[in-house]
């Protein structure tokens, strides 16, 4: 049953890896090389470029002098904490305004996430275990799910503080799993506790949940010993006390994060913010996202588990795969159950959890995948070679055929009409656009206005273009429909 001699366990290390690798680059290559990412991602990148610029500042961030939501127009940005925010300014004092430093962050950001899975995947196991060569698995299961592929190329703070939070949970690892005969020591818990402020710091509470993890380990380790994680736990909370001792003690700091916990968090568990919906079912969201995003790897599971039994294959129950599905179910599930307090869901939320939820897919196919890849070598190696032919193809044809984005064109185009940094008109009813807020304040540092009396350019569409003197005032067309008029004195 098990992969044991050296060919194959060659052929197990590189041609599954470079299948994985492939994959990601479908979704993940053409949406690196454009323009185009969801606002919120856009926003981000515009607030970043402004602070490397010295518009705003780390505890003062400054997106423009106007926002889509009403929420957040005080006289910076404090919808979120700052740290990407900061992280990407200083690669934008290196690189300068250029769209390659969102998307060289993405790649650092999808890296590090894959580098964590896979360091992970092996301490879980330890280094005897046969399937430790199968680290590639969770992370096909992790870019496989809908949420991932779609935000990590797309700037979300969620994918910052997701990574944080796994560096955490990998730093208690380490020390829960260093020998007995050893002693342990605390720079990793302290290093855990550090990861969870930078993730605190990045987006709000949802980012403490590994303080859940070095428990949730003794419970589904019984031979652990629940008494063995009290240490490490007791040690990221005094780090965690000290952070928030040193924002605290900062005044520009408590300024900021006071604004953001009244405005952001409190608001949110009010329901006076965004909403997934209404009534008790909106809680659920997230539950419901959760399931239609892992629909592939639950057929894939019935699939496998279907030609076990009805192949009769004979493949043992191992108490450490057991262990593990009941360990990363648990995290999985700290990371997404304290969210569905509020009915403030979006399905990026759900990004911190998810390589939990991959590595506990992996755990639940491995066996029987190491079977069918021992027995089916040939076929298996036909099949992953021209998956790889597929990805590239597909990758190819993305990048041969990528549409422009309406908006991040509009905003260059308005380089060569308006002058830079300038506040502009647009139209009422385009003014919720959050589009166009985005794109035209991280390509040509423009801010909205709805006074479009007094204002030269103004944004409109045709709905809203018999407001303005047509004979007098010139009229500009723009992608998608827009126009930029110039109103004449």
């Amino acid at each position: 049953m098990i992969l044991s001699s050296g060919k194959k366990e060659s052929y197990a290390s590189w041609l599954p890896w470079l299948f994985t690798l492939s994959f990601i680059s479908i979704t993940f290559v053409p949406r690196s090389v454009d323009d185009t990412m969801f606002m919120d991602g856009v926003t981000y990148a515009a607030i970043a470029r402004n602070m490397s610029e010295g518009i705003g500042s780390f505890w003062q961030p400054f997106f423009a002098h106007s926002f889509w939501l009403p929420y957040d127009n005080g006289p910076y940005f404090s919808g979120h904490p700052p740290l990407q925010f900061g992280l990407q300014s200083i690669l934008f004092r290196i690189f300068g305004d250029t769209p390659a430093v969102e998307n060289g962050y993405n790649v650092l950001i999808l890296s590090g996430h894959i580098f964590l899975i896979v360091k992970i995947w092996q301490k879980l196991l330890g280094p005897a275990s046969p399937f430790r060569a199968f680290s590639w698995l969770p992370v096909l299961c992790w870019y496989a799910i809908v949420i991932v592929y779609y935000s990590i190329p797309n700037n979300f703070l969620d994918s910052t503080m997701g990574l944080f939070c796994l560096a955490s949970c990998y730093f208690q690892l380490v020390y829960l799993k260093e020998e007995s005969t050893r002693k342990q020591h605390p720079l990793w818990p302290f290093l855990a506790g550090t990861c969870i402020v930078l993730a605190f710091l990045t987006k709000g509470p949802a980012g403490l949940y590994p303080l859940a993890f070095s428990a949730i380990y003794a419970i589904s380790i019984p031979s652990y010993g629940f008494s063995k994680a009290f240490r490490p736990t007791v040690i990221m909370l005094a780090v965690i006390a000290l952070g928030a001792a040193g924002v605290l003690a900062y005044t520009p700091a408590r300024e900021f994060m006071t604004t953001y916990f009244n405005g952001q968090v409190v608001q949110a568990l009010l329901q006076k913010r965004e909403k997934a919906g209404a009534g008790w079912l909106a809680h659920f969201t997230l539950v419901s996202e959760l399931f239609r995003n892992l629909l592939p790897h639950l057929v894939a599971c019935a699939v496998l588990y279907g030609l076990s039994i009805g192949f009769k294959w004979r493949i043992p129950r191992e108490k450490a795969i057991s262990e593990n599905v009941l360990l990363t179910a648990f995290v999985a599930a700290s990371g997404i159950i304290p969210m569905l307090v509020s009915i403030k869901q979006y399905p990026h939320y759900l990004l911190p959890a998810l390589p939990f939820m991959a590595l506990l897919f992996a755990f639940l196919m491995v066996q029987r995948i190491v079977f069918i890849m021992a027995h089916k070598e040939q076929l298996i190696t036909i099949a992953l070679s021209v998956g790889v032919l597929v990805c590239w193809g597909t990758t190819f044809q993305k990048l041969a055929t990528i549409p422009p984005d309406v908006h991040s064109a509009n905003a260059k185009r308005l380089r060569t009409l308006v002058p830079s940094a300038s506040t502009i008109g647009i139209c009422h009813d385009l003014f919720q656009r959050a589009d166009i807020h985005a794109n035209f304040q991280r390509y040509h540092h423009l801010s909205l206005s709805t006074g479009i009396d007094s204002l030269k350019y103004v944004l409109a569409d045709s709905a809203c273009l018999p407001r303005f003197n047509v004979e007098r005032d010139s009229v500009v067309p723009l992608h998608g429909g827009y126009l930029l008029v110039i109103q004449n004195p």
